[in-house]
């Protein structure tokens, strides 16, 4: 959001220095000052996405300050060399013509107030809506309905019901191998890898996943260099050594295993391992190149081991091995997100529907946040530039409770000769006090 005359590099420069201070500010604002605001868990939550999309909105201002400071091409030097020497003042009138003309054009441009309106209005406006479902509570619960229908259906693991599947879901190193191995298992590693990231990534904005993800996977590719992932190294290599089909070019390179390691490679990958050298190697290198699954009937075993299903191979069990790592990272960072949705479901089948509904009403009576009520009064002139409405400590309310509120939703009310009411809760408050008039009369 550079303004229109930002024509040369320096006035360039100095509007992105504005509109990264505009931000800063912004996001001082929305966070405000721990020590005198406590908030439950939704409405941090609210706050923290708006605050990620601030910070995101200024990592990009950063990044083009950063292109424009190294200068690749010399043009910005050229432009400051320009303002200096003899030729200064004939640089200066020309700027300065630049800038009439721009006037001239635009006679209505803006003014910084105005624009800094529409700095954040253009950054928090234009974010995607991070929304939850109705069992995740705004973000205190998880919903993983479907992947416990998943887990349900893969084969050889206990069926558990949904409370005693979220207590033990982030230990995926338990399930079996005969289980792990099987390509069930991986798409329902890759759905629950899926949804809890995209979860982190809506109740925790400001968590830096990304960065936490690669060092868990550089540490996890340093243990399996070294074999130590004995869960899925050991486990299979201990039953026979696998052939590292990746180096070999012909058949004739792996008859030099013999008879007996081609017999158990072959065995390995579910392949009949019967026939002539020649034709133990034919076999094995057919599968360097053909799938288990699309590999001719005559070539496979009658029946396959469990080791031969698929997640065996080499590449299967790497790819295995670091999505259960990773799963488990994450499973770290949501074990208590994941422990109160348990301890909920089981509460909620033991409540009756009057204590249900009970608890509902205190917790909305609960949720509003809570304020010093000693806090100073500040005499500085109120920040406001998105013309919040006023809270009830005469100061704008953060753009986090605007929006969850609906406040920038305009209702029209036909009756009323089409009076706009701002939010869904003051346009339904205004028909109930409707209803009372009437009663009244």
């Amino acid at each position: 959001f550079c303004q229109l005359m930002s024509s040369t590099y320096v006035e360039r420069t100095r509007s992105l220095h504005e509109e990264l201070e505009i931000l800063e500010r912004a996001m001082y604002t929305e966070l405000g000052d721990p020590s005198t605001v406590k908030l439950k868990r939704p409405d941090q939550i609210a706050r923290d996405q708006v605050v990620a999309n601030l910070l995101s909105a200024h990592q990009q201002r950063t990044e083009q300050l950063q292109h424009i400071y190294e200068d690749a091409d010399g043009s910005r030097r050229d432009e400051v060399n320009g303002m200096s020497g003899t030729g200064v003042f004939s640089s200066f009138y020309d700027q300065l013509k630049a800038i009439r003309d721009y006037h001239r054009r635009f006679p209505k441009a803006p003014s910084m107030s105005h624009d800094e309106h529409a700095l954040l209005t253009e950054v928090l406006e234009s974010a995607p809506d991070a929304g939850f479902t109705g069992e995740e509570a705004e973000g205190k619960f998880v919903d993983m309905h479907e992947l416990h229908e998943m887990f349900l259906n893969l084969k050889g693991v206990a069926k558990v019901d949904y409370a005693t599947y979220l207590k033990a879901v982030n230990d995926v190193q338990r399930t079996g191998m005969a289980t792990a191995s099987t390509a069930a298992y991986q798409r329902y590693l890759g759905a629950l890898h899926a949804y809890w990231y995209e979860f982190l990534r809506r109740t925790q904005p400001l968590m830096p996943l990304e960065q936490m993800l690669g060092s868990a996977k550089e540490d996890f590719e340093s243990r399996w260099k070294q074999g130590s992932v004995t869960r899925w190294q050991s486990a299979v290599t201990g039953v026979v050594k696998e052939v590292d089909l990746s180096k070999i070019e012909a058949p004739a390179e792996l008859e030099v295993l013999g008879l007996e390691t081609l017999k158990a490679a072959l065995s390995l990958r579910g392949l009949k391992c019967g026939g002539s050298l020649k034709e133990r190697a034919e076999r094995l290198f057919l599968a360097k190149s053909v799938p288990l699954d699309q590999m001719p009937k005559q070539h496979i075993a009658k029946s396959k081991p469990a080791v031969a299903a698929m997640g065996v191979t080499h590449e299967g069990r790497h790819a295995t091995a670091l999505a259960e790592e990773l799963v488990g990272r994450m499973g770290e960072l949501l074990a208590d997100c994941l422990e109160d949705t348990a301890d909920m479901i089981e509460k909620k089948q033991a409540r009756t529907f009057e204590e249900i509904e009970r608890d509902l009403q205190a917790a909305a009576e609960d949720d509003q946040p809570m304020a010093d009520e000693d806090e100073e009064e500040d005499d500085k002139p109120i920040y406001n530039p998105l013309n919040l409405p006023l809270g009830w400590d005469g100061k704008p309310i953060p753009y986090w409770l605007y929006k969850l509120h609906g406040l920038n939703l305009e209702f029209k009310c036909e009756i009323c000769g089409n009076y706009s009411y701002w939010g869904p809760r003051a346009f339904e408050r205004h028909f109930q006090e409707f209803v009372e008039a009437i009663a009244r009369v």
